[in-house]
């Protein structure tokens, strides 16, 4: 018993620790995962669940030596293995980005969204997606368009609605000449065949003035409403629509609004607590020092408290947020700039109630390489924390994940000194 004491204590000092970091308790972390491993370059990746097969799938982007880039993906059980992996979409000369991914629960199926390069030049990029069974691609489900306007359609991102069973797919708008301001569209699509029941657009986010950009959408199957949060790129607004976008409810409304520069919202929702929680990245002070905020926002998406969630000396961005499937606890994650100015990625526990766990290392970087981009997503028994894992003195990224056990209990936060077990690529 003293020497487990011990191991634990040791790994506890052993974690590096960047600027001003606090707490470094977790709960218990699995072994990082593997997803993909191929000679090339893999970013942004997307996570969603099934919660009929207890498994996860995984999309990405791969960039590879030809310079075209194509959209992949991953089953991930439960346990944290890796079940297939596949190609969701390529072309032999342009590329394809920014995928994003929801599951339908009733046609056991999950809808994949992307960015296509139709121009050839990055002129002119159009919004595709494809439906793809829970256990792989069908050669009878085709990839098909979700909006080809003259614009280029940025930053996709989905969400399922299971009481009318459709999807809906957000994104903002480009012009060439970057002007007329961007602005947000949103599109249904009927989750069993693919079309499009309202027609060519059902949304539009815009200001004559400002941009709006970064949308993240989030779908409350308790009240049947979705919430749309983005930015200005100084910012942070949200808007609340009905199942059937027929109401807005006054339209946009703020989350943040303050002199520092917030941008990149993430959104998510714990039904039972009715309740939703924003997150972004805010600059601090001078010097490009960046922290992770959130805001809760009650079910008629009134805002609440502004909570720091994690500020050091150092950037912190790209926070992401989900909340566990009995409606009980947000986990949120990011990541944070190390003394060796590479990334690692963080996360933290956070109640409804408003009450938070100690910030926890999710990842350090390598000695030469960053871990960025962190997705994650709630399952039956684990969260799912997907990156990018650049290699080592390598030109190649990967990407990796790690699952996060979803404690049963939340009475008492988690005790200071439980171990993380690291392992894999460094």
């Amino acid at each position: 018993m003293k020497k487990n004491l011990l191991l634990m204590f040791v790994l506890f000092f052993l974690v590096p620790v960047p600027f001003g970091a606090a707490d470094i308790s977790a709960p218990h972390l699995n072994n990082e995962i593997e997803i993909s491993y191929l000679n090339n370059e893999e970013y942004h990746p997307d996570v969603a669940y099934n919660g009929k097969h207890h498994e996860y799938l995984v999309v990405w982007r791969s960039k590879w030596s030809n310079s075209t880039c194509d959209i992949r993906a991953a089953r991930i059980s439960d346990a944290g293995q890796v079940l297939s992996s596949f190609i969701v979409y390529k072309h032999s000369s342009k590329d394809s980005a920014m995928p994003s991914v929801a599951y339908d629960s009733v046609n056991d199926r999950y809808l994949v969204v992307w960015i296509f390069d139709s121009s050839g030049s990055g002129t002119n990029c159009d919004l595709y997606g494809r439906l793809i069974p829970w256990d792989g691609p069908n050669s009878s489900l085709h990839e098909f368009a979700i909006c080809q306007w003259n614009t280029s359609q940025l930053c996709p991102t989905v969400a399922y609605n299971r009481a009318v069973k459709e999807f809906l797919v957000v994104w903002h708008n480009e012009y060439q000449a970057g002007t007329p301001p961007m602005y947000i569209s949103g599109r249904r699509i009927n989750a069993a065949d693919g079309s499009f029941p309202g027609g060519e657009s059902d949304l539009t986010i815009s200001h004559l003035t400002e941009n709006r950009v970064n949308p993240d959408v989030i779908y409350n199957r308790v009240r049947n409403e979705y919430i749309v949060v983005y930015d200005n790129n100084k910012d942070i607004f949200g808007i609340r629509l009905t199942g059937d976008l027929r109401h807005n409810f006054g339209g946009e409304f703020g989350v943040a609004g303050w002199p520092s520069r917030e941008i990149h919202p993430a959104v998510a929702v714990c039904p039972e607590s009715d309740q939703y929680m924003v997150v972004w990245q805010s600059e601090v002070g001078s010097g490009g020092d960046e922290a992770i905020y959130s805001r809760f926002l009650n079910g008629e998406a009134v805002p609440g408290h502004v909570t720091l969630i994690d500020n050091t000396t150092s950037p912190e961005q790209e926070a992401d947020v989900t909340c566990n499937l009995s409606g009980t606890q947000y986990l949120v994650t990011w990541q944070t700039r190390y003394t060796n100015l590479k990334y690692g990625i963080w996360g933290r526990l956070v109640r409804p109630d408003e009450m938070m766990d100690p910030q926890f290392l999710i990842v350090d970087p390598g000695s030469d390489a960053d871990r960025t981009n962190p997705i994650t997503v709630a399952g039956h028994a684990n969260y799912l924390v997907a990156w990018e894992h650049q290699r080592n003195n390598s030109a190649y990224q990967d990407i990796y994940g790690r699952l996060i056990a979803i404690p049963h209990a939340h009475i008492f936060p988690w005790p200071m000194f439980l171990p993380a077990i690291i392992s894999g690529h460094k």
